[in-house]
């Protein structure tokens, strides 16, 4: 550190940091990061460079198995050879930061018999790559292969054709369209690919005319698997320049999702846009092979394999093919990293935009409101142009039809300033309508959470606050509840047990309240519906996969259809034979749930209770010599569907993702802002899972940013001054 440094915590625990000079701004976080989140920082590398086993031991092997062959320490490497100087300071101001504060760690580590080496800027990208290539794209493109090989185009084409609705873009707001995003006919797919047997969030932005102050808000939530500790870090950081605020990844400097300096706020959902592609590769499509060895703390070491093709790096086979993957993160492009600090520069919308030119990956929704009064909407990230073959199933290398033949250029990225509407929403639902001329993705999340914000944004009568804005987070009535639970009033049962929950369900408001009978009736009735068109959809052998963890793909699929089942039900279509079918579909699902609701829960329907069945439980984190308090087992209202997002899979109700944290950024005051998240700053101690109550409750804390905020409502903590 070039000077001294103050750092204060809140009485939420949160840290205020006060700098002179930007070097000192990253060392700063760096610093502070180490010191909160050391252990959650090394498993991260660990986890991306494939050497997990080494410090936890056998259970983590499968994960060094899968990915040690994506080889992240090579891109990395070749990577931090090509950064510009500003960046790269900034990436050695940050690893100093984290060494000095790792230091505090080293007998905790010694303790624990796990071995601990110093951090290096390299460690950041890997961190930053490997939270963010397991989206979903690969997983979903093998079970879709296999599909494909299974029931034929016309057959597949058909279940993607149920996957894909009516719904509400992001450019230009406001719009609908219709069917997948992109087209496809049989003509897509040679031989060969069918021969192939094999992350969401809420952001929006409004503008000052519909704000009491007159200035922008923007808000929203990430949602990703509930983590303790949490993936996000909340921190205050200021140097005589900069003064930003938000919430950062430990392990990587800056604040590249969410936050806002003294004159911008900016936040960020998951596109999901189609980054990776699959090739079925020959064996003489291999250019490099090595072994390496894994090590396995107190087990047997193992020997790893590694093999690449030209288009990337080998992760399994399909018989006696080897499947490679080609995704932009594993490719060097050491420019896109000059955005960790561009943005915090910015001082406009137009000027934040600029800055994420050459941001490849993850590709995120950016929304952002500025200080002048503009709001806007920017799809940052590198998609790359190839055969529409490449979004659905894996393809065969070395073939030229499916190479990459560049990427959507910066200016024709997906973007609007000061729409006409006021309003942009995000929620992971499609970008674009049909005149957009690039294919992102070929699908996108229904737009039932995004649909719901926009609903609720333009339903109020008085303009807009950042207190009133929590009221959209607490937000538990999904649009397709109510819709599925008129349907319940097309039939009726002579037992009194099914007809009083019937009855339940017709009398239903369509909110997913944690200690009503009705969405658990409602979730069991639409579980049992989905498993019954899913079946028919593709296929009793195929619906099995729902249930192997080797297809992960399946799942996806399944939950995007039971997000649209009611309106496969409303549109009553050719799946069953005839209109009073889907009627007879629909009593026998019900009754099956009723009878599994009895089973489990007793025979008063009055009695049972949604947050009996869904429940977020979370594992504590690795055994620090007993140092944490044991896991999270508590009922959340809500579902996939409801901008207050609690989803769950096809095996049970328990949440799998929720929001991993909650903010308002009110630019008119910025000290009106709040924010929240599911534990605290820290992986242990007071501040490990503070705010965990006030989460469940989806209650707020004030996000302190002004000096006299900071100055009233925080305590000097520590004053760091140069070492030697």
């Amino acid at each position: 550190m070039t000077g001294s440094v103050t750092i204060r915590r809140d009485e939420y625990g949160i840290a205020h940091i006060k700098t002179r000079s930007d070097h000192d701004f990253f060392e700063a976080e760096g610093y502070i990061h180490a010191t909160d989140r050391l252990v959650q920082m090394d498993r991260d590398r660990r986890t991306a460079y494939g050497t997990l086993a080494e410090r936890d031991g056998a259970p983590a092997l499968f994960s060094d198995r899968f990915w040690r062959p994506m080889d992240i320490a090579r891109v990395t490497a070749a990577e931090w050879d090509g950064l510009d100087s500003k960046t790269r300071t900034m990436f050695e101001a940050y690893t100093q930061g984290v060494n000095r504060g790792l230091r505090q760690h080293e007998e905790l580590y010694r303790r624990q018999d796990w071995p601990l080496r110093p951090w290096i800027p390299q460690d950041s990208l890997a961190v930053l790559k490997v939270r963010h290539l397991l989206m979903g794209v690969f997983e979903r493109k093998l079970w879709w292969g296999r599909l494909l090989s299974r029931l034929g185009p016309e057959r597949f084409i058909a279940v993607l054709g149920q996957l894909a609705g009516e719904t509400l873009v992001i450019v230009p707001p406001g719009v609908t369209a219709i069917g997948p995003d992109i087209p496809i006919g049989p003509v897509d797919f040679p031989p060969e690919v069918a021969g192939a047997d094999g992350a969401g969030s809420n952001n929006w932005v409004v503008a000052g005319t519909r704000t009491e102050s007159g200035f922008p808000i923007v808000a929203g939530d990430p949602h990703r698997a509930v983590e303790l500790p949490n993936v996000y870090y909340p921190l205050h950081l200021q140097s005589d320049r900069l003064n930003v605020i938000g919430l950062a990844f430990a392990g990587v400097p800056g604040f590249p999702h969410f936050g806002h300096n003294a004159d911008v706020a900016w936040a960020i959902t998951h596109t999901a846009a189609d980054t990776q592609d699959l090739y079925i590769e020959p064996d003489d499509a291999v250019i490099e092979v090595r072994e390496e060895t894994i090590r396995v703390r107190n087990g047997s070491d193992a020997r790893i394999t590694l093999e690449r093709t030209a288009r990337g790096p080998v992760i399994g086979r399909l018989g006696s093919r080897r499947l490679a993957v080609r995704a932009t993160a594993l490719e060097v492009e050491p420019r896109q990293y000059a955005c960790l600090h561009r943005m915090l520069d910015a001082s406009s919308v137009p000027e934040l935009h600029e800055a994420q030119s050459a941001w490849v990956d993850p590709v995120n929704n950016l929304v952002a409101g500025d200080r002048a009064g503009h709001i806007g909407y920017l799809m940052r990230g590198r998609v790359p142009m190839r055969n529409r073959a490449n979004f659905f199933a894996p393809v065969p290398g070395g073939d030229p039809r499916f190479d990459w033949s560049g990427y959507i250029p910066f200016p024709e990225w997906p973007r609007v300033v000061d729409p006409p509407t006021g309003v942009v929403v995000t929620a992971n639902n499609r970008v674009t309508g049909p005149d957009y001329p690039h294919p992102i993705a070929p699908l996108f999340t229904p737009e039932y959470r995004a649909r719901r914000i926009w609903d609720l944004l333009h339903a109020r009568t008085t303009p807009w606050t950042a207190a009133a804005m929590t009221e959209v987070h607490r937000d538990i009535t999904p649009p397709p509840a109510l819709r599925l639970a008129r349907h319940a009033e097309r039939f009726t049962f002579d037992a009194a047990l099914p007809e009083s929950a019937r009855r339940l369900l017709v009398a239903w408001d369509g909110s997913l309240d944690r200690d009503a009978a009705p969405p658990l009736i409602y979730a069991t009735w639409r579980e049992h519906l989905t498993r019954a068109v899913f079946a028919r959809l593709v296929g009793e052998e195929l619906a099995g996969d729902l249930t192997d963890p080797a297809w992960p793909g399946a799942a996806q699929t399944y939950n995007r259809l039971r997000a649209r089942i009611v309106e496969l039900v409303e549109a009553a279509g050719p799946l069953f034979s005839a209109p009073d079918a889907w009627e007879d579909v629909l009593r026998e699902t019900f009754e099956a749930a009723v009878q599994e609701l009895q089973a489990r829960y007793g025979s008063e329907p009055g009695t049972w209770r949604w947050g009996d069945a869904h429940r977020l439980s979370v594992a504590p984190p690795v055994d620090i010599q007993g140092e944490h308090e044991g896991g999270i087992d508590i009922p959340l209202p809500g579902d996939g569907e409801s901008v207050r997002a609690a989803s769950f899979g096809p095996e049970s109700f328990l949440v799998t993702g929720s929001s991993v944290a909650r903010y308002v950024f009110d630019i008119g005051d910025w000290d009106r802002s709040l924010w929240v998240l599911p534990g605290g700053s820290a992986e242990r101690g007071e501040y490990a899972r503070n705010l965990l109550p006030l989460w469940a409750a989806a209650q707020f804390v004030p996000m302190w940013y002004g000096e006299a905020a900071v100055a009233a409502h925080s305590r000097v903590a520590a004053i760091l001054e140069p070492e030697d």
